[in-house]
């Protein structure tokens, strides 16, 4: 091989390896990459371009999304009051100057349902203040590790806008200006990514794409087979098979008239019972995949088997067992990166989950209201209604009993009455007793 033609393919390689977001099959090669066993390249890029995984991820990112993180300040007595002098709570309402709170929490919960590592960095001020937040893709950072057990990340800028906002940042940031939510791990450094664990099944799934695209273009019928009375050499039978693509084959040209000549013949080959079952595999796959991300089937389009009763209660194990664990993950992960005491704490409002359930909302207030636990203000607070002058009284069951602190019977409440709970309730429920001793010895004594 000359120089010229090495420079050309070297050329050629470096042109052709892609991008972190989308590598080249020559750079998955180089990094060690290997094809899945049908035969197709997962990368991030064509992984999300599977229905099945880019729905999953996107109801994982919204739901999370969705809930708006509060920072909370907790008083000795319990009662707690928003944070706001701490600089969390300015944070998260703002993470930078390019993001809303959603658009933040969508980049993160994204990372974290697709990669399994949601990472950010904490923006700093010349006084080394926490001043915001700015997430970065998995695929940009590796973990090293030093003597000391301490952690850098090595964040390779992608863009322009990346670098001039990590341009005070230095080459391997430190742990502690790092936030870094890991999914489910066995080392505690780095979560395992669904992308790599599902990697056969969304291979599978691209591999199923692709015969259904082929399937198609060829008018949606399998091949067939021409004859000829004669024997013809190789260059006519390519000129034939040429032509008959050229006319016949395709969606654009199903339903054409076919001209035989010179006693040739055409036999359409049928569906085997692997044709058969093809879009049967082609469900299983989607489950497959929707189990990973651990989605209920009914959530990414799949109502097949669905049912009320059932979609109600795979919705309430799908908030249980895919959402919260996600939520204290990002909970815990906020307090441990800005080292926060325990009287402060980040928690996700997951009331936003009814917000579009107006029945449920409402049930569930009026049961809170009616047993004392929440006043007419607070409920129309929680509508978006004004607060009503005579709103801020707790509503009290005419059957209530109050007890002492060991669990004794001390008084009942009247209709309409005092709260006897309290001192003067007290000294009349004694007054009460005297009195009907007093009657009860004057009836003896007569």
């Amino acid at each position: 091989m000359s120089k010229r033609s090495a420079r050309r393919n070297r050329a050629l390689a470096k042109g052709n390896l892609g991008s972190t977001q989308n590598p080249s099959e020559q750079f998955t090669a180089l990094m060690g990459g290997v094809r899945t066993g049908a035969g197709a390249a997962v990368s991030d890029a064509s992984a999300m371009r599977v229905s099945a995984v880019y729905s999953c991820v996107r109801v994982i990112s919204e739901d999370g999304a969705k809930l708006q993180p509060q920072v909370w300040l907790e008083a000795e007595d319990g009662t707690r009051a928003p944070a706001k002098s701490h600089a969390l709570y300015s944070i998260l309402r703002r993470p930078n100057r390019h993001m809303s709170t959603v658009s933040f929490m969508l980049a993160m919960f994204s990372a974290w349902g697709f990669r399994g590592n949601a990472i950010a960095v904490i923006l700093r001020d010349g006084r080394g203040r926490p001043t915001g937040l700015w997430p970065v893709h998995p695929g940009s950072a590796t973990i090293y590790e030093a003597m000391d057990g301490t952690l850098f990340y090595s964040i390779s800028r992608r863009t322009t806008l990346e670098n001039a906002i990590l341009r005070n940042m230095p080459v391997m940031v430190p742990d502690y200006d790092i936030l870094h939510v890991r999914g489910m791990t066995f080392d505690g450094i780095v979560g395992l990514s669904p992308l790599a664990q599902l990697r056969e099944a969304i291979g599978i799934a691209i591999a199923g794409e692709g015969m259904s695209g082929g399937l198609l273009a060829n008018g949606a019928q399998p091949g067939g087979v021409l004859t000829h009375p004669k024997k013809i050499d190789l260059p006519v039978a390519e000129r034939l098979r040429a032509s008959w693509n050229q006319r016949y084959a395709g969606s654009g040209n199903a339903g054409n008239t076919v001209i035989l000549e010179d006693g040739m013949g055409w036999t359409p080959l049928g569906m085997t019972s692997v044709d058969a079952q093809f879009l049967e595999q082609r469900k299983l796959t989607i489950e497959e995949i929707a189990r990973g991300f651990r989605v209920p089937l009914h959530m990414i389009g799949m109502l097949d088997r669905m049912t009320n009763n059932n979609v109600e209660a795979l919705t309430r194990a799908y908030y249980d067992q895919t959402l919260m664990p996600m939520l204290e993950a990002f909970e815990s992960e906020f307090a441990r990166a800005f080292n926060l005491p325990e009287n402060i704490y980040v928690e996700f409002d997951v009331r936003r989950l009814l917000r579009a359930d107006f029945k449920t909302r409402q049930e569930g207030n009026r049961t809170m209201f009616q047993s004392g636990a929440l006043t007419p203000n607070e409920w129309r607070y929680d509508e978006g209604y004004d607060p009503t002058p005579a709103g801020n009284v707790f509503a009290r069951p005419l059957n209530t009993a109050y007890v002492d602190p060991d669990g004794n019977v001390i008084a009942i409440a009247p209709a309409g009455g005092d709260d006897p709970a309290g001192a003067d309730g007290d000294d009349t429920a004694s007054d009460d007793e005297a009195e009907d001793a007093d009657q009860e010895e004057e009836v003896s004594n007569g």
